[in-house]
C-alpha cells in the first residue's frame, strides 16, 4: 500500500515519464510518492542507430526538459535545430503557393529541435533513477481499476494491488486505463497511414523542415544530423502498403517525384515503417482520483508535428494543479480539482485538433488548388500572420 499523498502514474512512454519527473523534482517532491506503472520495458538508445520515430519540439518542451534536467542528457547525445521551415503545395521554385517560416523573423535561435522518440524516453529516464521519491515499476500490466472516496485502487497482471489519491493515465492512444472506466472518445480513422523512413539528400537541408501537402496527403522531410533527413509521407492506407513492398529504388523513384526534389535528390533510404493515422478525442479528461494526459486524452493528425508538444503541456498543467491544490490544503484527486486540469487543457487541444483536421481536409480537397496557393501566398506576404504563427507553434503565444 502506498502512502497517503501518492500519485500512480500509468504508461512509459514520455509523457509519462515527464510526468513522473515533473512531480519527482517539484515543490512538493519530499511530500509525495510516485509510482510508475509500464507493461512494456523501455528500449535502451543506441548512438550508431538513428530512431524511426522523431518529434518536432517546441520551445515550451524544451523548457520543460530542461526544467526537470532531462533536456541537457538529449542535448550531449544527438539532437537537430530546425530554424526554418518551408511549406507548399506548388512548385516553391516559382514563390507562389508556398509559405516560409524563419526563426529569425521572431528573434529566435530556431523554430524546434528534431529528437528521436528512444533518446527522449532514455533521458526522461535518466533523470527518473536518481529521484529519491520515484519508483518504476517496468512489466506491469493493468488488469483492474477500482475507484474510492479517497483513494483509487489498481490490480496488476500478476495480481498486486497499489493504490493512491490519484491516478495520472499516460498510457496512449489505446489506454487501458481508458477502457477500463468507460471513459468514451469522438473520432474517426482518416484510412491513412504515414510513412517513416530516413534518407540521404544530395543537397543540405540547411536545418529547414520541408512540408509539401499533395493531394493524398502531407509529405515532410525534418531535418536530422549528419545531414539526414526525417520522411514522414502521409496517405491512403492501400497506397502506403504499397509503398512498402516496393524495392529501395522504386520507393526512392516516387518520393522524389512527390517532393519535386526539393533536396536534389535522394541517394539512400533507411528501412521504412508506417502507422495509422486517426483522429480522437476524449469526451472527458478526468474522473473522480483519474485524469488523461497525451494520446489517452486526445490523437491529432502529424501533419504540424503538435502531438508530442499537446501532451507536454498536458503534463506541465495537470502537475501545477496538484501542486497548486497542495499548496491550499486541498486533495489533489478531487474531481473539483482535476476538473481545474480538463477546463484549461481540453478547449486547447480541441482547437489544435480542429485546427489540424480542417488543414489535412482542406489540402486533400479536390478542385480548389488554385485557391490553396492563394491562400498560403497572402499569409506568406502577411508578416504579422507569420510572426505570431510562429509564436503560437512555439509556446511563446501567453
Amino acid at each position: 500500500m502506498i502512502g497517503s499523498q501518492s500519485v500512480l502514474v500509468i504508461g512509459g512512454g514520455s509523457v509519462g515519464l515527464a510526468v513522473a519527473a515533473l512531480l519527482g523534482s517539484g515543490d512538493h517532491a519530499e511530500a509525495l510518492q510516485v509510482v510508475l506503472l509500464e507493461p512494456r520495458s523501455i528500449p535502451k538508445w543506441d548512438p550508431k542507430h538513428i530512431d524511426l520515430r522523431v518529434y518536432a519540439l517546441s520551445r515550451a518542451s524544451q523548457w520543460m526538459l530542461q526544467q526537470i534536467g532531462a533536456w541537457h542528457h538529449i542535448s550531449e547525445a544527438r539532437v537537430s535545430p530546425y530554424r526554418r521551415m518551408r511549406v507548399w503545395e506548388s512548385s516553391p521554385i516559382s514563390g507562389l503557393g508556398s509559405l516560409d517560416f524563419d526563426s529569425a523573423d521572431i528573434g529566435e535561435p530556431d523554430l524546434g529541435h528534431i529528437v528521436e522518440d528512444v533518446l527522449l524516453r532514455e533521458a526522461l529516464l535518466r533523470r527518473l533513477e536518481v529521484l529519491p521519491n520515484v519508483e518504476l515499476r517496468l512489466g506491469l500490466g493493468l488488469d483492474k481499476i477500482e475507484v474510492g472516496p479517497r483513494d483509487v485502487r489498481v490490480t496488476t497482471g500478476n495480481g498486486e494491488i497499489l493504490s493512491g489519491n490519484l491516478l495520472i493515465a499516460a498510457d496512449g492512444s489505446d489506454s487501458r486505463v481508458r477502457t477500463l472506466l468507460g471513459l468514451s472518445v469522438s473520432g474517426a480513422s482518416y484510412d491513412q497511414k504515414a510513412i517513416v523512413a530516413h534518407v540521404g539528400t544530395r543537397k543540405e537541408h540547411m536545418e529547414t523542415a520541408w512540408q509539401r501537402f499533395l493531394k493524398t496527403g502531407p509529405l515532410a522531410f525534418l531535418p536530422l544530423t549528419g545531414g539526414r533527413s526525417s520522411v514522414v509521407w502521409s496517405m491512403s492506407s492501400q497506397h502506403a502498403d504499397s509503398l512498402l513492398e516496393q524495392s529501395s529504388k522504386k520507393f526512392i523513384n516516387q518520393l522524389e517525384v512527390a517532393s519535386e526534389g526539393i533536396l536534389g535528390g535522394v541517394d539512400s533510404v533507411s528501412a521504412r515503417a508506417s502507422f495509422k493515422l486517426r483522429v480522437m478525442h476524449s469526451r472527458r479528461y478526468c474522473c473522480p482520483r483519474v485524469a488523461l494526459v497525451g494520446d489517452a486524452a486526445h490523437i491529432v493528425h502529424p501533419l504540424a508535428g503538435q502531438g508530442m508538444n499537446m501532451g507536454f503541456l498536458d503534463a506541465v498543467e495537470i502537475v501545477d494543479v496538484i501542486e497548486n491544490a497542495l499548496n491550499r490544503g486541498e486533495d489533489p484527486g478531487d474531481l473539483r480539482t482535476l476538473r481545474r486540469y480538463e477546463r484549461n487543457r481540453k478547449g486547447e487541444n480541441l482547437k489544435m485538433l480542429l485546427a489540424l483536421d480542417g488543414l489535412n481536409r482542406f489540402f486533400r480537397f479536390p478542385g480548389i488548388s488554385l485557391l490553396r496557393v492563394a491562400g498560403l501566398s497572402v499569409v506568406n506576404a502577411a508578416s504579422p500572420v507569420k510572426r505570431a504563427l510562429m509564436r503560437e507553434a512555439l509556446g511563446l503565444s501567453k
